[in-house]
């Protein structure tokens, strides 16, 4: 199961294989703003992170998630909701 920072650590990983900055990838950054990713992308990324956690990001979710912290505090809080069910 994935705390915040594990979270955070994986995701930041995940986006570095999609995005090519010359800088470190940080947690306020908007994920299409900031790192560029179009809707595409954004799919991509959320299809790895999905595989990499074992877990379905459910759509109402999805739709309130824009920067790296927030996909690290929707997947913290879902491995928690899949760790008591």
């Amino acid at each position: 199961m994935a705390s915040y920072e594990e979270a955070l650590k994986e995701t930041t990983e995940i986006l570095g294989k999609h995005v090519d900055l010359d800088r470190a990838i940080s947690p306020k950054d908007h994920i299409q703003n900031d790192l560029g990713l179009d809707s595409l992308g954004v799919m991509e990324v959320v299809a790895d992170i999905e595989d990499r956690f074992e877990v379905q990001i459910p759509q109402d979710v999805l739709s309130t998630i824009s920067t790296v912290e927030d996909v690290a505090k929707a997947l913290a809080k879902l491995s928690e909701s899949k760790k008591t069910s």
